[in-house]
């Protein structure tokens, strides 16, 4: 039996057992419900701009007139986002703002016309990914399903905070469209901080991911973003080539930055002429989508570039091709986002890394062929969006080749570096400045935030 004395000893185990239990009922029965309507959501997004659109589009079109597709793309965008009213065609930077904002929230007008018009950009063409829309899309309908609970007392144990479950249901988004939940939940909690990582909704995060994953590969399919064939086994002469590979990663970043800002800067000025930046936008990537196809034989600016970055994982292109498609992807991709495209930036960088990689593949020649490419891609990833863990990761778990982490580790450090806090997400603060505690109770109000 338990002395008079010893009780009030064991009161604060007590209340942390029972803190505990409220926690993980609140990750089983919102975090899990998050991660399947997220990865359904995703899959069918997923569906309309690949299988619908794009597919279609290549099967039934010349080259010559897909050249074309990204200038409909971008008048559409506009007009989408003119019709509805959308001031902003920002994304995944929205769910970093309504993190560290979470009284502003998300605006769910905006759900309908920002896919829509993500859905112009990418289907069309554009080089844009996919990530961006499946991390909004997915911070949305967390962010909704959280508010919704948080409005009904009969729900009390699964009140929450909305800003957690927004950035878990973001986490998902990202899982489940790059077939990769680590990748997903570390790049959910990475994204918000340029020097650390939003611990309050790491378990929501990993639980949603996971869970968006396996939904995502039962409706549409598991194939592996970077299907290698080799097994990477750790190499000093390939480690050592890791860090030049990161200097220039980290430089590229900086002008691969500077040309965005610079075209952001440009349609400000032209959006009170109502569609020219859209107009001159398309113009220039229809024009640089020609050019490159002229050069190489193919239009390598198109879209997100996936299956540009695996034939130069698989080294289909000669020097000359390679630095020609850096300089083109991370020109149309400043001009996509520049002049007002709505979509994700991460594939795309990945690609314009993926050149960079492959050109020191041809100069350094690693144990592997290929394994620059994929080293390039964490780095210059790791440089454009202050990553340190999510872009190492992610080449390891898209390849399946574990050992991958160590030189992507090496490479999105140097860049990291080099980097210098330069950052394509605007919103990203530097470090948290509070004190983080279980976001589960509904004390102090937090709960009933509403996004």
């Amino acid at each position: 039996m338990f002395s008079r004395d010893s009780l009030p000893a064991n009161q604060p185990i007590l209340k942390l057992i029972n803190g505990n239990l409220k926690f993980a009922t609140h990750v089983a029965f919102v975090g899990v419900p998050v991660g399947i309507v997220v990865g359904a959501a995703i899959a069918a997004y997923d569906y309309v701009v690949n299988a619908l659109l794009w597919d279609r589009f290549s099967g039934f079109f010349s080259t010559e007139i897909l050249c074309l597709l990204p200038l409909v793309g971008m008048l559409l965008t506009g007009l989408i986002l003119k019709t509805f009213r959308v001031s902003s065609p920002s994304m995944a930077d929205e769910i970093v703002k309504a993190y560290h904002d979470p009284t502003a929230g998300l605006d769910y007008k905006t759900v309908a016309p920002k896919l829509a018009a993500s859905t112009a950009t990418m289907g069309f063409g554009c080089s844009a990914g996919m990530e961006g829309a499946s991390k909004w899309l997915g911070g949305a309908l967390s962010a909704f399903m959280q508010a919704t609970l948080n409005r009904f007392k009969w729900a009390k144990p699964l009140h929450g905070k909305v800003e957690i479950t927004m950035l878990a249901g973001a986490a998902a988004g990202i899982s489940a469209i790059f077939r990769a939940p680590l990748t997903g939940a570390i790049m959910g909690i990475e994204s918000p901080y340029k020097k650390d990582l939003a611990h309050d909704a790491l378990l929501h995060a990993l639980v949603a991911s996971a869970v968006s994953y396996a939904t995502f590969v039962f409706l549409r399919n598991a194939n592996p973003y970077f299907p290698i064939r080799f097994h990477y086994a750790l190499n000093i002469r390939d480690l050592l080539y890791c860090i030049p590979l990161g200097v220039l990663a980290g430089i590229s970043s900086h002008a691969f930055l500077a040309c965005l800002n610079w075209f952001k800067k440009l349609s400000g000025k032209l959006r009170r002429h109502t569609f020219v930046n859209y107009l001159i936008g398309g113009v220039l990537l229809a024009g640089i989508a020609f050019t490159i196809f002229q050069l190489i034989g193919e239009p390598a600016t198109l879209q997100a570039g996936l299956p540009v970055s695996n034939r130069l994982l698989a080294g289909q292109y000669t020097a000359s091709a390679c630095a020609l498609i850096f300089v083109a992807k991370l020109l149309a991709t400043a001009i996509t986002f520049g002049m007002g495209g709505v979509g994700g930036l991460f594939v795309p960088s990945a690609t314009i890394g993926a050149a960079l990689g492959a050109l020191c593949d041809i100069y350094f020649v690693p144990s592997q062929p290929g394994l620059f490419t994929l080293v390039g891609i964490a780095a210059f990833t790791g440089a454009s969006y202050n990553s340190l863990l999510f872009s190492a990761v992610f080449i390891a778990e898209a390849s399946g080749n574990p050992a991958l982490v160590v030189p992507g580790l090496i490479g999105s450090s140097v860049a990291y570096l080099i980097g210098a806090g330069v950052s394509n997400s605007p919103s990203q603060k530097y470090e948290r400045l509070d004190v983080i505690s279980i976001p589960v109770e509904a004390e102090g109000g937090n709960n009933d935030r509403q996004p």
